[in-house]
């Protein structure tokens, strides 16, 4: 597992004026600018999911100002809304296989079949959270996503400007 990402003003370890300079500067704005604002289209996968394109345009929202997401994102970001729309529905149907367990005390049969419909929604809905997590991980959705993101940047422009043959022993 990686190590967890730190924001620059909660580091302690010691870093040069050079290195902590590159790391504020990545951690102002995640990807370069372009010159122009992002422009965001919603993919073909949500079509015709009103759930997803809810969760579209939340995002999108909660994310004004800030400068992570860009057009090679929408994708993902797609993806992203489209499973977010799954687990809603995937929430509703727990919902009634609990209230079906519940109703269903007296018929040994109808409380098996309640019980294994439950667990195949509890499964369902832990494996969409998983991917969920990951993709807003890679989305920059997280505090440590954003962080990471952040840290990334900041690497590269000091590797660029570090040693130019450091690539030659693999390191």
């Amino acid at each position: 597992m990686p190590t967890p990402v730190k924001a620059l003003e909660n580091m302690s370890k010691n870093l040069t004026d050079e290195e902590r300079q590159l790391r504020e500067q990545a951690e102002e704005g995640v990807i370069p600018d372009r010159g122009r604002e992002s422009r965001m289209e919603e993919p073909a996968i949500m079509t015709k999911n009103p759930a997803a394109r809810r969760y579209w345009r939340k995002v999108l929202e909660r994310m004004e100002g800030l400068v992570i997401l860009d057009d090679l994102d929408s994708d993902a970001l797609g993806v992203y809304c489209v499973m977010m729309a799954r687990y809603e529905t995937q929430c509703r149907l727990l919902a009634q296989a609990a209230k079906e367990l519940k109703t269903a005390r007296d018929a040994p049969e109808a409380v098996e079949a309640a019980a294994a419909k439950l667990d195949a929604v509890s499964g369902k809905m832990q494996s969409l959270e998983r991917n969920i997590l990951q993709y807003a991980e890679k989305l920059g959705l997280t505090p440590s996503g954003r962080v990471r993101l952040a840290q990334k940047r900041a690497q590269a422009a000091a590797g660029a400007r570090a040693d130019p043959d450091s690539d030659l022993y693999g390191d």
